[in-house]
């Protein structure tokens, strides 16, 4: 019996430092900083001009903040290498003034070109 109290005393001491651990390691996310980085990304972006015939292109695109305030892309994952080219070259090193930002944190944007 004195068995069984010792086990389950281990195992309750186990779970709850568990739960503890991982409750303080989620970083949250504000959701406002984001959402004003994705108008600003939608701003820079502009206009296209492809020619789409009605579909729908999704990518995530994988930026990061510079110490000069500027926007460097880290990746862009899209199956249309148009895409790729077009975000990259109109996102790369554009100098963007977002109050809340972490410097050299990796922010990935979802995007969809309609």
């Amino acid at each position: 019996m004195r068995n069984l109290k010792v086990a389950l005393a281990i195992l309750v001491i186990s779970i709850s430092s568990m739960i503890s651990v991982s409750a303080t390691n989620e970083n949250p996310v504000n959701k406002n900083v984001n959402s004003e980085l994705r108008l600003e990304i939608a701003k820079l972006l502009g206009h296209h001009n492809y020619k789409l015939n009605e579909v729908t292109i999704q990518a995530d695109v994988s930026v990061m903040l510079n110490n000069k305030n500027e926007l460097v892309v880290l990746s862009v994952d899209s199956d249309h290498k148009n895409i790729e080219s077009f975000v990259t070259t109109k996102l790369n090193y554009k100098k963007i003034t977002i109050k809340g930002l972490a410097k050299g944190s990796i922010y990935t944007i979802p995007l969809k070109i309609i």
